[in-house]
């Protein structure tokens, strides 16, 4: 989901020698470190949701069959070329858009024809944070968030049951980065954090990572539960909470 500490998170996997890229997306002044997205991947899926009559902030389900139907051929292809030029030639890499969990089966199909060996990393952020967020960002009321948060973190996950999958709080992994990237590393099994790539981690930790860029931190108690997607969201939360302690 946005405004998850996506950005944070996925550079921390270049500490840990993830190729992600060599076109990204320019830093925003709302994300001054840069979002660390590479941009022919967040055009593929900006033309995916167009495709699918969806927003970013669009919070409609997405049916898996459509991902599937003979009108994206063009759009697959499209993207599995992309994947091979732009990726296969390193043997550990990966991207991040929070798009990509939207339209998980279609990413999944790509990657299938591609022959990669896949595993993947869910970021979570308590909802109340990212719904404080979005409404100093964008004005959205917290309802809207927590159906946005929900639409993005539930419905494809159980597509990814029999894969590497690791979650990631964004608030644990500001409190504790290296043990976090420790975690990370043996989940998704990389190589071990020692040295040039230990460096990597302390550089990281040491020079990139701003806690102050953090701006909001709420407990699950803090989730209003006035409303069913306040408590479907806190619900999820504490759930994937659970497996990222």
């Amino acid at each position: 989901m946005h405004r998850s500490g996506t950005s944070a998170i996925t550079r921390g996997l270049a500490a840990l020698g993830v190729y992600l890229g060599n076109d990204f997306l320019d830093a925003q002044p709302e994300n001054p470190t840069g979002y660390w997205e590479d941009r022919g991947i967040v055009d593929l899926n900006e033309r995916l949701l167009k495709a699918l009559g969806l927003r970013w902030d669009s919070d409609a389900p997405v049916i898996p069959g459509t991902l599937e139907s003979w009108r994206l051929w063009r759009l697959r292809r499209a993207a599995i070329s992309y994947v091979k030029r732009a990726f296969a030639a390193h043997p550990l890499w990966g991207f991040k858009d929070p798009r990509t969990i939207r339209v998980l089966p279609f990413w999944l199909r790509v990657l299938r024809a591609c022959n990669v060996d896949d595993r993947y990393l869910l970021a979570i952020r308590n909802p109340r944070s990212v719904a404080a967020s979005l409404f100093a960002r964008q004005a959205m009321d917290e309802t809207a968030a927590y159906r946005l948060w929900l639409a993005h973190t539930e419905p494809f996950l159980h597509l990814l049951a029999g894969k590497p999958l690791v979650v990631v709080d964004y608030d644990l992994f500001v409190q504790e980065p290296r043990a976090q990237l420790a975690r990370i590393s043996q989940a998704l099994s990389l190589a071990p954090l020692e040295g040039a790539r230990a460096h990597e981690v302390d550089r990281f930790v040491e020079e990139f990572l701003d806690e102050g860029l953090r701006h909001s931190r709420f407990t699950a108690d803090d989730i209003a539960s006035a409303t069913p997607e306040a408590r479907a969201a806190r619900d999820a939360y504490l759930a994937l909470l659970a497996r990222a302690s």
